[in-house]
């Protein structure tokens, strides 16, 4: 007996002093560490544009341009704590301006983008490349590259950012930067550089790339393509909706770099998704996660058990590991989405599961 109260006595004294040493006991965190599969604190969630528009209408009125520089409502995934991230890796926000409203020139390592909702006149100049943005265009402004944004129209506009802000984070890699020098003068907005259409007139064209421009644009290997067309990307959905298309992921078509046909960031892999009138897709899971946004149509999402009965202009997320499945329910729809993906596969940790309607769960890819 006392020798087992020695030791209890001895094994206190351990604890108190590797806490002493900032040291951890693995046998009493072994748990902690060796899980089975991923426990990720964000959770399934889903933001309704009935909610969100009338309090963005409230800080148009309410918040000026000059405080906020970029008014945007944020999603804070209510598993993260009050953190402003939809997911672990992701940041994602509702951001409007005004007529005439124009934010700083800028640029930072967290690669972004930018996805139109709402109004006509909103613009980005991207590294000198000036981009008149329409309903479901997409506009890339990647790590490194200097862009200001803003609205030259006469209503207000809406689209939702993306950046991997998290991610970069967790690596303390973030820098922002605001000192923009042309001219040896600094300034607040770039001056136009490119002529009008410069990304689509040299990028656009599928399997067809220009051999006599320098195709890297900004610090770091990304798409030079810095606009993808909502027309565009509609018509090729349309040119394969009659088309099996994948039971899990219906009609999908990534958006990619036209050099070297991978994703548009290093980080971030950006799909669009037709939903054909009635169809439902086969859950799904992977270690990535995912943000989706409704462009098109009503239906639903069940995201680990939980429905999602979703609208045009409404987010939702799916974090990773959890299973999901879409349906259509009001004819066709279409869904934008961002992903981790390209990150986790460059690390080795990519791994999607499938499950069919017999409960069979089987793997559809390991990277």
């Amino acid at each position: 007996m006392t020798m087992e109260l020695d030791h209890a006595g001895v094994r206190a004294q351990l604890s108190s002093d590797a806490s002493a040493l900032n040291l951890v006991e693995f046998w009493e965190q072994r748990m902690e560490i060796e899980i089975e599969e991923p426990r990720p604190r964000a959770v399934p969630y889903h933001w309704q544009w009935s909610d969100i528009q009338p309090r963005l209408a409230v800080a148009a009125r309410t918040v000026p341009i000059e405080e906020c520089e970029r008014r945007a409502l944020v999603f804070a995934n209510p598993g993260l704590s009050g953190k402003p991230y939809i997911t672990q890796t992701i940041f994602a926000a509702y951001s409007l301006y005004n007529p005439g409203e124009q934010a700083p020139v800028h640029r930072h390592t967290p690669n972004a983008s930018r996805f139109v909702l709402e109004g006509k006149g909103g613009f980005t100049v991207v590294n000198g490349e000036k981009i008149l943005m329409s309903r479901g265009d997409l506009v890339l402004t990647p790590n490194g590259c200097w862009h200001d944004h803003g609205n030259e129209g006469t209503e207000p506009v809406i689209w939702v950012d993306v950046l991997d802000v998290p991610l970069v984070e967790s690596l303390n890699a973030t820098m922002f930067e605001f000192d923009y020098v042309e001219d040896e003068q600094r300034r607040t907005v770039q001056s136009i550089a490119a002529p009008s259409g410069h990304s689509t007139h040299l990028y656009s064209r599928g399997g067809l790339t220009p051999t006599f421009v320098d195709h890297r644009r900004g610090r770091v290997d990304h798409s030079p393509m810095f606009v993808y067309r909502w027309k565009d990307t509609r018509a090729a959905l349309d040119a394969m909706s009659s088309l099996p298309g994948s039971p899990y992921d219906a009609i999908t078509v990534e958006y990619t770099n036209p050099v070297s046909g991978g994703p548009v960031m290093q980080t971030m892999s950006y799909r669009s998704t037709l939903l054909r009138a009635g169809e439902r897709t086969l859950p799904q899971r992977r270690t990535s996660s995912s943000v989706f946004v409704v462009l098109e149509g009503t239906g639903k999402t069940e995201i680990n058990g939980k429905t999602f009965e979703w609208k045009p202009n409404d987010v939702f997320c799916a974090p990773p590991w959890s299973w999901y499945q879409h349906e259509s329910t009001g004819g066709e729809a279409a869904l934008y989405s961002v992903t981790d993906e390209p990150a986790l596969k460059k690390l080795g940790l990519m791994r999607k599961q499938a499950r069919n309607d017999d409960g069979t769960i089987f793997e559809l890819e390991v990277a």
